[in-house]
């Protein structure tokens, strides 16, 4: 396998990367529809969630 082939599967993995979605957005690289159809892909993980309270964090002495 090329190097150039290895970056373009790195650059793919990539591209839904969300802390570059919006840039991706905007200089063309990710289309809105692409998008929308990965993260209609991904699994609803509402249930697996846990509440945390800021407030028991920050009164939480081991924390500190």
């Amino acid at each position: 396998m090329s190097n150039l082939t290895l970056l373009k599967d790195a650059m793919e993995d990539k591209k839904f990367d969300s802390r570059i979605q919006e840039r991706s957005l905007q200089k063309g690289i990710l289309k809105a529809d692409e998008l929308k159809k990965q993260t209609d892909l991904l699994p609803d993980d509402a249930d697996n969630a846990e509440y945390v309270s800021i407030e028991t964090i920050a009164n939480d002495p081991s924390l500190k």
